[in-house]
């Protein structure tokens, strides 16, 4: 095509556009990163600040050319981009600023300019994603937030999601008034102490879902001064912390990965869906650190690595999940907990009302049709069955004796039960570590429960053995 004929043909695409309502112009702008959106400008004379109505902005490295070389001159020229787009949308409402870049000390003023311009036209969503000046987060120092800047209400008081990655927290002055109408919080790499964390959370009477994700505070994650009333979710992983304690009465959802601690959630008698991973931990004590701190969950999700089990059917503890209805545990068995496979029993005594059980082995070559281990006419009696237990699945099974007898003790105390399925594939692992097949070893492993577990079952059960 010839530039003439492509001129033609841009004019015309402009003035199909032009025909839209200003507020689908703005729409569409929103979807385009801040330097395409610019480019439009050259669509047409009318088109020339078209742009600027654009109420999402987002910055990042990419903005700037592969062609500029060297670390001041990229810096640079960021910082002369993002200066030029705000100084374009001065005076404008703002929904959402983005910024996206590898943080280093030049950049402190401007950052602090541009949350400056942020408050000052009403930002509804402000993500500073600042990347650390090398691979290892611990490298030089973070960006301080400057909470003295959010003193004013009525433009705070629009701020309803934050995102904060490489940034310190110190003291907030008092003039700062908090987050009051915050919904979102996500903090990375966020360098803090547990006092000011838990002044900044405070401040946010209306968070509904907290994100921390490697936040070090070495110390506990706590947060009871003041309840977090409308908390919904909660996300903590890669925190380097040695408690967790909140005060959130609604919280839905809690999600936790990292070293075994602690966790106690205050008035947490919403809770539905708790998914952990622990690593580090006795599977015993795992499960009385979660019965004493979260009571009343319904849905639990526990996956332990490098877990040791205990040799005790009970967990010396008055209380019981009074909600729990479904439940996945995910475990690795080492060589010398082969023999103590049986002892999850102890979770099955405090779930008296689970209706569906999971459990998911994984264990070395040695874990097949492995002969020790007590047998469940050792388990102490109890007159509590499992009477609401419906569904039970057990993946990773491979004819040891402590996996043969667990499913055997929960088939006959679980007179309602309608579907068992017991499958030699390990779910936990296979996904990224498949192992190879062994059909001979895997018939004769289902061979060994087959028979006794279709005497046990009623007769409309479904029986499944893959």
């Amino acid at each position: 095509m010839s530039s003439r004929h492509r001129r033609i043909a841009m004019e015309g695409l402009a003035l199909n556009f032009m025909t839209f309502q200003r507020d689908v112009l703005c729409t569409i702008l929103s979807k385009l990163p801040a330097k395409e959106a610019v480019r439009t400008s050259v669509l047409s004379s009318d088109w020339r600040c078209t742009w600027t109505a654009c109420p999402r902005l987002s910055f990042g490295a990419d903005d700037i050319s592969k062609n500029v070389k060297g670390k001041p001159q990229r810096t640079q020229m960021f910082i002369d981009h993002v200066n030029a787009v705000l100084t374009k949308h001065s005076g404008r409402a703002l929904d959402q600023l983005e910024i996206k870049f590898i943080f280093e000390t030049k950049l402190v003023d401007y950052l602090n300019n541009w949350i400056r311009f942020a408050m000052s036209a009403h930002t509804k969503s402000l993500a500073f994603d600042l990347a650390p000046p090398s691979n290892f987060p611990e490298y030089g120092d973070h960006y301080r937030f400057p909470f003295e800047q959010f003193t004013d209400n009525k433009s705070v008081s629009c701020l309803a999601c934050l995102q904060l990655s490489f940034v310190r927290f110190e003291p907030p002055p008092t003039s700062f008034i908090g987050f009051p109408n915050l919904r979102k919080l996500h903090l990375h790499v966020v360098k803090t102490t547990r006092q000011d964390l838990e002044s900044v959370l405070c401040s946010c009477v209306n968070l509904e879902w907290l994100s921390l994700l490697r936040c070090h505070l070495k110390d506990e994650m706590k947060v009871v001064r003041r309840p977090l009333s409308h908390l919904r979710y909660l996300h903590v992983v890669y925190c380097d912390i040695t408690k967790i304690e909140f005060d959130a009465p609604n919280l839905s959802t809690f999600v936790y990965d990292g070293p075994y601690r602690p966790i106690t959630l205050h008035h947490a008698t919403k809770l539905e869906n708790v998914r952990f991973w622990f690593r580090g931990a006795v599977f015993q004590h795992a499960t009385a650190s979660l019965l004493n701190g979260l009571p009343d969950v319904q849905n639990l999700t526990l996956q332990l690595g490098t877990q040791r089990l205990e040799s005790r059917w009970t967990l010396n503890s008055p209380r019981v999940f009074s909600h729990l209805r479904h439940a996945q545990i995910l475990l690795i068995i080492h060589r010398e907990d082969s023999d103590k496979i049986l002892y999850l029993v102890s979770f099955l005594r405090v779930a008296p009302f689970i209706e569906r059980l999971e459990v998911h082995f994984h264990g070395l070559y040695t874990l097949w049709f492995a002969t020790d281990g007590p047998s469940r006419q050792e388990i102490p009696p109890c007159e509590d069955k499992y009477v609401n237990l419906k569904d039970m699945r057990v993946t990773g099974f491979k004819g040891a004796r402590g996996q043969a007898e667990f499913l055997m003790h929960a088939v006959e105390n679980a007179p309602a039960i309608e579907a068992v399925t017991v499958y030699t594939a390990q779910r936990l692992t296979d996904a990224w570590d498949p192992e190879e097949p062994t059909p001979r070893l895997d018939s004769a492993a289902l061979d060994m429960v087959r028979g006794p577990l279709l005497k046990r079952l009623p007769p409309n059960a479904k029986f499944s053995l893959i």
